[in-house]
């Protein structure tokens, strides 16, 4: 996965073509839209939330701009290290079995990372809301 994290590229193309992130809005999206069930196979997306952007103006390009419908989800926010380092409490998270006390049942169709705020400067305290796709 960690290839497909990685959006310098989009960055650079976002740049090239004058498009913008839209104002305040998430650093990065994560989208797992699974194929079968949760955790099987799966349609991997990274992105930004952009501006509007005149996409007859844009090159052919690897990257697409697409509009995501309305989804019915669970959201939890989590304040802290990411998995791979020092002093994470992701493993704890235990989204599913929130969305069940609530009363919810997770669909197994979307686990989204929105990416609201980083911290490699200070005390990794990264501001991530993860949502899951619910009925």
């Amino acid at each position: 996965m960690l290839p497909y994290m990685e959006l310098d590229d989009l960055r650079f193309f976002m740049k090239k073509c004058q498009i913008t992130r839209g104002f305040d809005t998430l650093e990065e999206i994560y989208l797992y839209n699974w194929v079968d069930e949760a955790q099987k196979s799966m349609i991997f997306q990274t992105g930004v939330v952009v501006n509007q952007v005149n996409t007859n103006t844009l090159p052919s390009t690897k990257f697409k701009l697409v509009h995501l419908p309305a989804l019915k989800v669970c959201s939890i926010l989590y304040i802290g290290p990411f998995p791979y380092q020092k002093n994470s409490g992701w493993q704890k998270i235990s989204w599913e079995r929130r969305a069940a006390e609530a009363g919810y049942k997770y669909t197994e169709v979307l686990y989204r990372e929105l990416y609201h705020r980083y911290d490699f400067g200070g005390r990794n305290q990264h501001v991530t809301e993860i949502e899951i796709s619910i009925n």
